[in-house]
């Protein structure tokens, strides 16, 4: 695993994190950049099919440190701030394959199935670090393997390959505000990662 591109705060985390190894999984750019290595990712979400207690995972955080801010908190979802790490806990409803270790912290989806919920999810958030995320997936996987397997995961009635071709070509909604932080040699213009995806959403079989 790619360790470099956490911060030193996020591994002093690790020891929390450990914690809620049982019952929740690590998703999101963190994982992604932790298998992938392209860039710097600076918090935690942590996803589980179950409901949870928000009270309980606060009470967990404050043996290891306080909360400094805390952003959502809740029904089956919080987002605070602790050591200087933005974390979030979410009650994901779809099964997904935990597949991959970050050592013995904490179990992950592989790449294959982050492509996927990046996919699923795209046109509901429209942020450029996700878009950055697909062209590096993109490099490892065809648009018509991450298609068939997020219909494989989440129903044919759910995902819209028409509708993800659409957004992979549609950039005026996109937040821009966060800066991304390439890991060296996977720095990439807006323009390039902008024409990749393009092309690859004009393709008739998205090989």
């Amino acid at each position: 695993m790619h360790t470099e591109i956490l911060t030193p705060e996020q591994l002093e985390l690790v020891k929390l994190i450990r914690e809620f190894a049982k019952d929740y999984y690590l998703v999101g750019g963190t994982a992604l950049a932790l298998q992938l290595g392209h860039r710097r990712s600076i918090d935690f979400d942590l996803f589980t099919k179950n409901h949870f207690s928000n009270d309980k995972i606060i009470e967990i955080i404050s043996k290891h440190y306080p909360v400094e801010i805390t952003h959502v908190n809740q029904a089956d979802q919080l987002t605070l701030v602790t050591h200087g790490v933005k974390m979030t806990w979410y009650r994901y409803e779809y099964d997904l394959p935990v597949t991959k270790w970050w050592e013995e912290i904490i179990g992950m989806p592989d790449m294959l199935t982050i492509a996927c919920m990046k996919a699923f999810t795209l046109g509901r958030r429209a942020k450029w670090k996700d878009y950055v995320d697909m062209y590096f997936l993109f490099k490892q996987f065809s648009l018509k393997t991450v298609c068939e397997r997020t219909t494989k995961l989440y129903g044919k009635g759910l995902f819209d390959e028409v509708l993800l071709r659409g957004q992979l070509s549609y950039f005026e909604d996109i937040d821009y505000h966060e800066q991304i932080n390439y890991m060296p040699g996977f720095a990439v213009s807006i323009a390039k990662v902008q024409q990749t995806l393009l092309e690859l959403a004009s393709t008739e079989q998205g090989q």
